[in-house]
């Protein structure tokens, strides 16, 4: 196992190197807390607080999905190499999402649970259908101790549009054989006014950690979600992924430890 995430890490790095990557980066607020078992986030101090934060989408590898109507498109990586990392930035700490636990060793394959999705406004056949995207990743983390499992899991997704603005096109490739879009397109998209729905965004980061007891059972830590409201998502192209999200990537397939924020 060890030697087979060993060589697709070898891969992934020398692939990568002279691969190009978008990165969507984000700003908003805090605008609502649900915990439903052991608290994650305290309501009373993080509400309305800023956050920030950024998706990074390798552009390498296509994703296979479908395009629903003439203008939605959605794309799911269930198996093999991921195609995202993420981050969210609240206050002092620092969520990162770089693909750590997705190596199921029973099956042998790589599980990312990610998804990638456009939306091509900013109207369609006269009706209010906004220029968009959406994004979501995912994390786990399992620690493994004589009294037990704990299995700690992140989900972190955003999705925006915009009524007014036409800053994304779809392909003919995409419109007549559901290939995935160009997500190379940069913008800057900015929620200029919160109190009408011409331009919309939102987010959450969802949290769970449940143990399960070697004697058998199941016990629910916590389960808490974070949301929040977009202010602004910009979209550029980067070279190449930074040190330090391929170390992680590295230490979260070899390691699949507990989380570290800092």
């Amino acid at each position: 196992m060890l030697i087979k995430i060993a060589a697709v890490l070898i891969l992934f790095i020398s692939y990568n190197a002279h691969s190009a990557f978008m990165q969507f980066n984000f700003t908003g607020f805090v605008s609502s807390i649900e915990n439903n078992a052991n608290s994650e986030f305290d309501e009373a101090s993080l509400l309305n607080q800023p956050i920030s934060g950024s998706f990074t989408l390798d552009l390498s590898r296509e994703v296979r999905g479908r395009l629903e109507t003439g203008w939605y498109w959605w794309g799911q990586v269930e198996y093999g190499l991921p195609v995202l990392t993420s981050q969210l930035n609240l206050g002092s700490t620092t969520y990162t999402l770089a693909n750590q636990g997705i190596y199921n060793a029973f099956e042998d394959d790589f599980f990312p649970e990610e998804h990638i999705e456009m939306y091509n406004g900013p109207d369609y056949d006269g009706g209010p259908i906004g220029d968009g995207e959406s994004f979501g990743d995912f994390a786990r983390f399992t620690e493994t101790t004589p009294q037990g499992e704990t299995n700690l899991t992140y989900d972190l997704s955003i999705y925006f549009f915009d009524l007014i603005n036409d800053f994304l096109v779809f392909s003919e490739e995409t419109e007549l054989f559901d290939k995935q879009p160009d997500f190379s397109q940069p913008f800057s998209w900015v929620d200029v006014d919160f109190t009408d729905d011409n331009q919309k965004g939102s987010g959450t980061l969802r949290v769970r950690e449940n143990f399960y007891p070697a004697a058998g059972g199941f016990e629910r830590n916590i389960d808490s979600t974070l949301g929040f409201t977009l202010a602004s998502v910009n979209a550029v192209r980067v070279n190449s992924p930074s040190t330090w999200v391929i170390m992680i990537i590295f230490c979260g397939l070899l390691i699949r430890k507990r989380v570290t924020v800092k």
